[in-house]
């Protein structure tokens, strides 16, 4: 990855990308998340156990996280949640986690995906999202996560690197809008 492009996604708080498969629960990460989760990197990119993904979330947070997964994945519904991590150097993190399940033709869901950003200098300078922002990017994100379904029936390899870009920049104002405000939802 350049160095330029490495630059602007630290700088944005964008940490990485996850994948669940719901069916066996293991999560694929990238980017950051590995080491923010307390996740070997070798083991994060390869899939890890969803229980192994949550023994990085910080203990006062690690229970209503599970529920929340629990209720998304069961649902088919989205993910959405701040929440603290530990990483293995035992600094903690503020992490805003949003994810959608991707569901077969019946409904069945078949893979939570999202993206998580790091809210914990936001925290610190005491900025909050505004509520027209968070439903402005909620409508967004979940436009961009059924499009991002659709783009690979199309077969083209440019579309899924835009819906990308858009992401990450979302992901940019996310993390820029978001403070003390906690928020955590499934819909």
């Amino acid at each position: 990855m350049p160095a330029s492009l490495q630059s602007i996604l630290d700088a944005s708080g964008y940490l990485g990308t996850w994948e669940t498969d719901l069916d066996t629960q293991i999560v694929e990460l990238t980017g950051a998340l590995p080491r923010v989760l307390a996740v070997d990197e070798t083991q994060g990119a390869s899939g890890v156990p969803v229980s192994l993904l949550l023994k990085g979330v910080h203990l006062a947070d690690r229970e209503r996280i599970a529920q929340l997964m629990h209720k998304a994945h069961n649902t088919a519904g989205r993910f959405e949640a701040e929440f603290r991590t530990c990483d293995r150097e035992g600094g903690v993190h503020w992490i805003a986690a949003r994810g959608r399940v991707e569901t077969d033709p019946t409904g069945r869901g078949l893979r939570c995906i999202g993206l998580m950003t790091d809210l914990t200098e936001a925290r610190r300078d005491g900025e909050a999202a505004t509520d027209h922002t968070m439903q402005t990017i909620d409508r967004v994100v979940d436009a961009l996560m059924a499009l991002r379904s659709l783009t690979k029936e199309l077969g083209s390899p440019i579309l899924p690197t835009l819906i990308n870009v858009m992401l990450l920049e979302l992901g940019t104002i996310l993390a820029s809008s978001i403070g003390s405000s906690d928020f955590d939802r499934v819909h």
